[in-house]
């Protein structure tokens, strides 16, 4: 059973104890990412991920790593575009070593002046590593361009010039009007006595922090598409992403979103890998993919293949994405999908990981937490009148944006009208 209460300092926290398990999950949620950032700030809250563990008042970036390490435990952070997540997953037995590590890396840390520097330096080379691997640089290209001028467009890891240009004090006020209580979210999953742990977090969350002043907010107008963008490279592969408008995260057809999304191209029996794959066996990477934000969402397929295949791949893709509206699906498609989707669900939350993480995700995004019975009933009542409305809101009349990256073997085949 989920649980969910307010500690004294104002910071929310749900938790969820599992028996059978040896292991908790803990993570820190910042409710800020890197829409968050303007034009200066460019990869803050990327950068502000790494300086949570380069030092604290009591504990070096060596020590941080060290008593995890020893424990056999596991930490790590993510960014995302509208959140940060700082997590520890630890046999049980350490749990109050992991909230309080995280406690001090959320109060405490130095952002030291030469840490800082060292860290940029690291991030620059973060940033080289993804844009000399294609499959990942295209994903950023693809939001840049489907997003363009909109505050989610940018990459998360910033530029060389944003991440060159930053100082102690920017980045001090980036975490200072981001990093406080009112903003964070504590999860907890796995092996735990809750009251034990209550105490735990009254204990090492008790300190305020409160912003100095409300973030300056970012104009959350349309993006604007670019339909048609090639970033030419001397690679043996063409690396794409079709894309179109896709869905805001609480959308009511989210979950006929996620059926199409499997049917079209999400495992390994569907379409587009069956029939460009395994058919025609011109490409090893295909799917597609949706993000959703707050605000807006994007839908995409991605596929790599040689310069000789590009336009047949682009050709059989389209052809997919018309077909997927008329003539449709079948019943037996549907069908398949949803059990291929309650059976993926399940064998994800045998994770107290993802436990975790999808707790503080729908509290995030819905404001509720969703028991499993509660998303393998939404999952069940897709209907064919479900699936072919959002698949018209994706697809019908729509024209396609085209990113690629490579030598390009398809020169003028742009226009991509569904």
């Amino acid at each position: 059973m989920v649980t969910k209460h307010t500690l004294g300092s104002g910071i929310t926290v749900l938790m969820e104890p599992i028996r059978g398990v040896v292991s908790a999950s803990v993570g820190v949620w910042i409710k800020t990412g890197s829409r968050s950032e303007n034009e200066r700030q460019y990869g803050y809250a990327h950068f502000v991920e790494h300086m949570l563990f380069k030092g604290t008042a009591t504990l070096s970036a060596q020590e941080i790593a060290r008593i995890v390490d020893r424990v056999g435990g596991q930490h790590n952070a993510a960014t995302n575009r509208e959140y940060t997540c700082y997590y520890i997953n630890i046999v049980s037995d350490h749990l109050e070593l992991a909230l309080r590590i995280l406690s001090d890396m959320y109060y405490n840390s130095l952002f030291a002046t030469e840490e800082l520097g060292k860290e940029k330096n690291v991030i620059i080379e973060e940033i080289r590593m993804y844009e000399d691997t294609p499959d990942e640089f295209i994903h950023d290209l693809f939001m840049e361009s489907m997003l363009s001028g909109h505050p989610l467009s940018h990459s998360i890891l910033g530029s060389i010039e944003s991440i060159q240009g930053t100082t102690r004090e920017r980045m001090l006020d980036f975490y200072d009007r981001h990093y406080h209580n009112e903003n964070l979210l504590i999860t907890i999953a796995g092996n735990f006595e809750e009251e034990r742990v209550r105490d735990l977090l009254e204990k090492y969350f008790s300190g305020k922090r409160t912003s100095p002043a409300a973030a300056a907010g970012q104009d959350p107008s349309m993006p604007q598409r670019i339909f048609d963008r090639h970033v030419e490279r001397d690679l043996e592969q063409v690396h794409f992403c079709l894309g179109s408008e896709g869905i805001k995260s609480n959308d009511d057809d989210r979950w006929a979103l996620y059926a199409l999304s499997t049917i079209l191209g999400g495992s390994m029996s569907s379409r587009l890998f069956q029939n460009i794959r395994e058919k025609e066996g011109i490409s090893y990477s295909i799917y597609s993919f949706h993000s959703s934000y707050s605000d807006c969402g994007v839908y995409g397929i991605y596929c790599a293949t040689s310069p000789e295949n590009y336009g047949r791949a682009l050709d059989l893709i389209v052809k997919e994405c018309h077909d997927i509206i008329d003539p449709g699906i079948t019943g037996e498609e549907l069908q398949d999908a949803k059990t291929f989707m309650i059976g993926n669900l399940a064998l994800s939350l045998e994770s107290v990981e993802v436990r975790m993480s999808q707790l503080a995700k729908n509290e995030i995004l819905y404001g509720r937490h969703f028991e499993f019975n509660d998303m393998v009933e939404q999952i069940e009542s897709i209907t064919a009148d479900d699936f072919r409305r959002i698949a018209g809101r994706i697809f019908r009349n729509k024209r396609l944006s085209l990113v690629s990256v490579g030598v390009d073997g398809a020169p003028g085949k742009r226009d991509l009208q569904l």
